[in-house]
């Protein structure tokens, strides 16, 4: 119900926007429908909202709903399989970053994009770029910085078992940030490492981030868990 709320409200005021050609004012819109389509697995859908949010956001130099847009926008390719994609976006929301001093921000997308690699199979890119992310949040003493960088760092560590017990470190720092989302997608990266090293405890973990992506509404990461649990 809510989520429809959402939805007839962000309809409202597109159409709204457009009408009065309030460029500025469509950024938003399309921004929310971007991450309503995403926890609704239309990812590709997601991801042409993201892209237009961002390109209306840099018309009228919104940088951090170009920043969000960009995120939102890795994380929708990410999801359809296209990790360079994914890539390629976070290096723009960099780039912005650096342009609009966003520095806070800046951390998540450099921890993003070393997730990004390692899933890629690209392991010293990865790492770094995790320990980029690392020193950016050291430097910052930002807690989501700090969420972030463990994330990158556990899943481009070198060791399996290592990586893991750095992404469960990543999965508490962001429940305690009220972040329950990244939490499970920590948990979910954590199963993923260790299915080759500890498939029980890996099911174990896999299983119970599918269980919170359904509880949380996403249920495309559920499926994603369960796959990466069966043998």
């Amino acid at each position: 119900m809510l989520e429809i709320q959402v939805e007839s409200s962000t309809d409202a005021s597109a159409e709204l926007a457009e009408r009065e050609g309030l460029v500025g004012k469509l950024c938003l819109p399309s921004a929310l429908r971007g991450i309503l389509r995403w926890r609704e697995g239309k990812v590709d859908e997601a991801a042409e909202l993201f892209q237009r949010a961002y390109e209306l956001a840099e018309q009228v130099g919104w940088s951090e709903l170009a920043f969000q847009a960009l995120f939102g926008l890795a994380t929708a390719r990410r999801d359809s399989g296209d990790l360079a994609g994914a890539t390629a976006a976070l290096d723009s929301a960099i780039d912005v970053c650096e342009r609009a001093g966003l520095i806070a921000q800046s951390i998540q997308a450099t921890g993003a994009r070393a997730v990004i690699l390692a899933l890629a199979d690209r392991s010293q890119a990865a790492q770094e770029t995790a320990n980029e992310a690392a020193e950016l949040a050291d430097r910052l003493h930002y807690p989501i910085g700090r969420a972030a960088a463990l994330e990158a760092r556990g899943a481009s560590a070198g060791n399996a078992d290592e990586g893991a017990a750095l992404l469960l470190e990543a999965e508490e720092a962001w429940s305690s940030l009220d972040r329950p989302l990244e939490a499970a997608r920590s948990r979910l990266l954590a199963g993923q490492r260790l299915t080759e090293t500890d498939p029980g405890r890996a099911r174990e973990l896999l299983e119970t981030a599918a269980v919170e992506s359904e509880r949380l509404g996403v249920p495309h990461l559920a499926r994603r868990a369960r796959a990466l649990a069966t043998p």
